[in-house]
């Protein structure tokens, strides 16, 4: 069955974001440039879907992410719309856990478990950090939402999130396609359709 349109935004930036940590489940929540990217996006967004009635809406139910749906809303100028009560807080969305790495950089990894991070430079689809979760297990975890959803849709999730949406699309199973290209981006606002992920707000 077909994918319906999917609107994907990723959350905006946090503290963490900026010091290069590993987030994680980690509920940290939006600084000033995290709520100003998600305003950002609400007002593209309403460019784009000028009445969102018929559409389902989904956010992750982490902190960082609900305030970037309160940000897209108060933007769009949908907050008094009954259809954002409609909003499901799913907990299939929530972000990749990187297990005992979360608030780590990347060379604090480096250092405290080079093995570990060998491994995951090899392989970072498949390659599981102690404790953690690999984006093959997420991908997995995520797919029932995804081929679940029935009419086009809204969803305000993380990073790791769209990696398994691209994987589903058969473009990421090397940790490439989508999310490799929009990595370095923090918030971002892209359009599933026709199988393929493509970047709506640069």
């Amino acid at each position: 069955m077909p994918i319906p349109p999917l609107y994907f935004i990723r959350h905006g930036q946090t503290d963490w974001n900026a010091q290069y940590r590993f987030q994680g489940r980690r509920d940290i929540p939006l600084n000033e440039k995290g709520k100003s990217e998600a305003r950002r996006n609400g007002q593209r967004l309403a460019e784009i879907v000028p009445d969102p009635s018929d559409m389902a809406l989904f956010c992750s139910p982490m902190t960082r992410t609900r305030q970037t749906l309160a940000g897209i809303l108060e933007a769009s100028g949908w907050q008094d719309l009954p259809w954002a009560d409609s909003v499901v807080f799913d907990p299939r969305l929530v972000e990749i856990t990187f297990g005992d790495w979360e608030g780590w950089t990347k060379q604090e990894i480096k250092k405290n478990d080079p093995e570990n991070y060998k491994a995951r430079a090899k392989d970072k689809w498949s390659a599981c950090p102690p404790n953690g979760e690999s984006y093959a297990e997420l991908s997995e975890r995520i797919r029932p939402w995804l081929h679940s959803l029935t009419g086009p849709t809204i969803v305000v999730a993380h990073g790791g999130d769209l990696a398994g949406l691209a994987s589903d699309s058969g473009k990421c199973s090397s940790y490439g396609g989508a999310h490799a290209r929009s990595a370095a981006k923090q918030d971002l606002l892209l359009d599933r359709n026709r199988g393929k992920l493509a970047m709506t707000l640069a």
